[in-house]
């Protein structure tokens, strides 16, 4: 003799919601086609198609008061300036992260002695430039197309210009202790940090008085990134083996402490 049979509840959805198995086939664009590129191979009409936009996503900076990650928006489809009043190490720390992934990194640098053991980690994907007028000398590309994603980093007093980030997947980026003057490398770059609460002044000045304010509210380790949309305070996340390349001989390293040379008026 059986017993009862049993029987699963049956899912349900609220009115209005399907369940998708699987993403829909059909075709994509993003903000970044040129007008030729909205047909098809086989000449199909692409300008309603579905657009995509990119994640906020970029290499990993540190945590937010919250616990958060805080990104880097960089490397990116879209060309990006990145200001940093701060350190040379920083500059540093942030061209080890891009070659992490994957991306082609330049440096032009005034302190070439303190690249050595990253020069040695990095292998043929880092160089080096006198010259930041002859960047790119390969064409930026998607990941795992042609050279992929190019980068520039710069602590050299005199910032690249402005138009080396015009174009696709390429980021600039320009560390400074001084606030530039006549730059416009730093006329509105998409992202600006600074590197501890000794450079509110110079916030002030870039950004206006409410941005010059939190950053003389920082605590001691705390840095503050400035975006179109809005600012975010974190502390940077460095690895002990990031701090062994950055730093050789030293058994610690401290992005919003360390002090470079003192630096010419810009």
């Amino acid at each position: 003799m059986s017993g009862p049979r049993r029987t699963e509840p049956r899912r349900t959805e609220p009115p209005g919601r399907e369940v998708l198995a699987t993403v829909p086939a059909t075709t994509w664009r993003d903000g970044l086609d040129e007008p030729d590129e909205l047909h098809g191979l086989d000449g199909a009409d692409r300008t309603g198609a579905p657009l995509l936009f990119p994640a906020r996503a970029g290499v990993h900076l540190g945590t937010d008061q919250g616990g958060k990650p805080v990104s880097l928006p960089a490397p990116g489809p879209a060309g990006t300036r990145v200001a940093v009043l701060g350190e040379s190490l920083f500059c540093r720390l942030v061209a080890l992260r891009l070659l992490a992934v994957g991306v082609q990194v330049t440096a032009d640098t005034r302190l070439p002695a303190e690249w050595r053991r990253v020069r040695q980690a990095a292998g043929g994907r880092l160089s080096f430039t006198r010259d930041p007028a002859t960047w790119p000398a390969l064409p930026p590309a998607p990941p795992a197309v042609g050279a992929g994603p190019q980068a520039l980093v710069s602590d050299q007093h005199r910032p690249p210009p402005a138009s080396a980030a015009a174009g696709p997947w390429r980021t600039v980026l320009h560390v400074t202790r001084g606030t530039p003057r006549r730059a416009g490398f730093w006329d509105a770059p998409d992202a600006l940090l600074a590197l501890g609460p000794t450079y509110a002044a110079a916030v002030a000045l870039l950004l206006g008085r409410e941005a010059g304010r939190r950053t003389a509210r920082l605590a001691s380790g705390e840095v503050i990134l400035f975006r179109a949309d809005g600012a975010e305070v974190l502390r940077p996340d460095i690895a002990p083996a990031e701090t062994a390349l950055l730093t050789p001989g030293q058994t610690r390293a401290r992005i919003s402490s360390r002090q470079d040379p003192p630096a010419r008026p810009t």
